[in-house]
């Protein structure tokens, strides 16, 4: 009886590989020092992680509940949970996770809690765990204010499973979750993949940067202007690798427009901090090599007045807008595939065409 009691309960944490698995491997010794000590009957509890991602039908649902059956015989596991950075929707509403008594596990959506902290995930899977082995819900909000900021729903599935979603609702949760989503592709990882980009850029502006009549222009324009050129190079890249890389999706099969205007957002806001990130480091590419190249006393003598640090930054300035123009046109050299995968629609597309070795052979 003894050896029944101190069993432990293991609970399985699966992460799609990028920033769900670095979470999860940062909450798992935490969440089980949590459970231990929330469970203070003799009990233990283990938390293990294992990064995959798991496919799904052609609406674009992840499948947990097929595999739980073969993952916890494989593995051994009591509770299953699973940490997706894939959006999931049901009913028309994008949920935050889901609950599956039936099965014993729980899916978290990460780009649903917009930037997830360690404490707020941690908090959940507690939560998910709680009412896994007793059946409890989390108790809704009950001050007003709290109501009132919440942006979360209850919700059933529709096909009577038995699983409950939390939902999403309102503009704000909207917002949230493509702020989320955003996160998810890792805008910065996008500009170490736009490496021809790079060169073309840091080549164009290194021109402008060594190109006396550049000089003049950068010292004559005023900084509205500037700021104007600013603007419109980092639009041209941004218009320019979304369009030549076919980042951009329209309406088909069926795919919710909702859901196609979320995608196409968080794809836009993207690749453009993707490219004010590519603008930025040419910016103090430039700056360092002019100021180290470019004498004083030349650059004074080319403007006829006296040159300060001011005319240094306009001149970088004026020459990273350049060359990120440049970059635009380098930008068609880069694989097309690579650029793509920084966003949810292709990786969405790679997951329809997983081949997942753990079936439950009972679930449709």
């Amino acid at each position: 009886m003894d050896d029944v009691e101190t069993k432990p309960r293991v609970v399985g944490l699966l992460a799609d590989p990028g920033i769900a698995q670095s979470l999860a491997n940062r909450v798992a010794e935490r969440l089980e020092n949590v459970l231990n000590d929330r469970y203070p009957d003799g009990t233990t509890w283990s938390v293990k992680v294992d990064p995959v991602s798991l496919p799904m039908n052609a609406t674009g649902q992840v499948m947990l509940n097929k595999h739980v059956a073969g993952l916890r015989e494989k593995f051994g596991w009591e509770f299953v949970i699973y940490l997706t950075d894939v959006p999931q929707y049901e009913q028309g509403y994008p949920v935050r996770s889901i609950i599956s008594m039936e099965h014993s596990a729980a899916t978290l959506v990460l780009p649903s809690m917009s930037m997830p902290r360690r404490r707020a995930v941690v908090k959940f899977l507690v939560e998910a765990l709680g009412e896994l082995t007793g059946g409890q819900e989390p108790q809704p909000r009950t001050s007003s204010l709290g109501r009132a900021l919440s942006v979360q729903g209850s919700l059933r599935n529709s096909e009577d499973s038995g699983d409950r979603y939390d939902s999403i609702k309102g503009m704000r949760g909207r917002v949230l979750l493509v702020t989320g989503m955003v996160l998810g592709n890792r805008p910065w990882r996008l500009v170490l993949r736009l490496s021809s980009a790079l060169a073309g850029a840091a080549a164009t502006g290194a021109f402008g940067v060594f190109y006396t009549s550049i000089w003049s222009m950068a010292d004559y324009l005023s900084f509205g202007r500037l700021v104007l050129i600013t603007v419109v190079s980092i639009l041209v890249l941004t218009t320019w690798l979304l369009f030549h890389n076919r980042l951009w999706e329209s309406t088909k099969g069926a795919r919710r427009r909702e859901k196609l205007l979320l995608y196409n957002t968080a794809t836009v806001l993207t690749v453009a901090m993707a490219a004010t990130a590519m603008y930025t480091l040419l910016f103090i590419a430039l700056l360092l090599g002019s100021s180290v190249v470019i004498d004083q006393a030349f650059l004074s003598f080319e403007l006829d007045h006296e040159a300060t640090m001011s005319e240094y930054l306009n001149l970088a300035w004026l020459a990273a807008s350049l060359g990120t123009l440049g970059g635009a046109i380098g930008s068609s050299f880069d694989e097309v595939k690579s650029v793509q995968r920084a966003t949810f629609s292709q990786r969405e597309y790679e997951r329809r065409n997983i081949e997942f070795g753990f079936t439950d052979k009972t679930e449709d």
